[in-house]
């Protein structure tokens, strides 16, 4: 708590009028990222009836939000403290990443649906997805390996060679 009312510039009484310990703090910090992944990313996959371009731009915002110092820090605290609270950990997890996964996967069946791709198991190709498209640049910022957060042109390089991987392996070939 003294290192989070630190980074905030308040008093550790003041964290605590607001949140009675450490692990409502963390349940806040949990809805905030959640809060943040309902916008801007998952909107690309909405109105866009092209896979490999709804993919593109859904990649693209998903590593600008999860690529932010508020995000990688948010990371780094759950995962410090999963062992101690793993109820924490789960609850970070299932509200959070799992809960991306299967709305990109509720996208993917929706293009299997429309005859665009040829996926059948939307769940696991939506993690493929989202690893191929994130671990390049997001693991070393996670590791503090690499402190700035990736450039533009870093983002749409790692996300596109992503998209073409993954339309490579499940885009319908002409004539199936």
């Amino acid at each position: 708590m003294s290192e989070i009312a630190a980074a905030a510039n308040v008093s550790k009484g003041t964290l605590y009028v607001y949140f009675e310990d450490k692990e409502h703090l963390f349940l806040a910090l949990i809805e905030r990222e959640r809060e943040s992944q309902k916008r801007g990313a998952y909107e690309a996959l909405e109105d866009d009836p092209d896979p490999a371009h709804a993919l593109a731009t859904f990649g693209e915002r998903l590593i600008r939000l999860l690529a932010c110092d508020f995000a990688v820090s948010a990371h780094r605290i759950v995962i410090g403290v999963a062992e101690r609270m793993p109820d924490l950990g789960r609850e970070f997890y299932e509200n959070g990443p799992l809960q991306g996964t299967k709305r990109l996967a509720g996208y993917l069946e929706a293009q299997v649906r429309a005859g665009k791709l040829a996926i059948d198991d939307t769940a696991l190709a939506a993690s493929q997805f989202l690893d191929l498209s994130q671990s390049t640049l997001l693991r070393p910022r996670l590791f503090n390996a690499v402190r700035e957060r990736p450039s533009e042109e870093e983002i749409a390089r790692v996300v596109k060679a992503a998209v073409e991987m993954f339309m490579a392996r499940y885009a319908v070939k002409s004539g199936s």
